[in-house]
């Protein structure tokens, strides 16, 4: 988070949409000078409006990933600019719609889960062992592709 000034969080409007705000209130205590804004993911209009102010994209929702592959949080990809950095914490299909899109539109950066995936996988290893996780060697066995 260093040199981030202001966060967006957009979550859908559930039972759940109370822990984004905690999440807010926690980031804005640990980081000075950072401020969180959390909105309804169903309002688009701020979704757009948001996403023209920022310098990244992160999908942490479930939107494309297998079955529902040809699925996007963002329909009108005009927002997507060639200083634009999109992550997606959808690892399968490892090439999400939304990283395609990115990637076509000529986004500076364009990376799928799969990162993520390893180097959470990374963490819990490290934390059930003591140990750190080989994570070159399960990298080339298992998420190479």
């Amino acid at each position: 988070m260093e040199g981030a000034k202001k966060i967006y969080i957009f979550n859908c409007k559930d039972k759940f949409y109370a822990n984004a705000e905690n999440t807010a209130r926690k980031i804005e205590n640990k980081v000075p000078g950072v401020t969180v804004e959390v909105y309804p993911l169903e309002d688009s209009q701020k979704l757009y409006e948001k996403i023209k102010e920022s310098d990244i994209l992160v999908n942490a929702t479930k939107s494309g990933m297998k079955p529902a592959e040809d699925e996007s949080l963002i329909k009108d990809v005009s927002v997507f600019r060639t200083d634009f950095v999109v992550a997606d914490a959808v690892y399968n299909p490892r090439e999400t719609k939304l990283i395609r899109e990115a990637k076509a539109a000529g986004c500076k950066i364009a990376l799928g889960g799969i990162g993520m995936l390893l180097w959470q996988g990374e963490a819990a290893f490290r934390i059930f062992t003591g140990e750190s996780m080989p994570t070159e060697e399960v990298y080339e066995r298992f998420f190479r592709g």
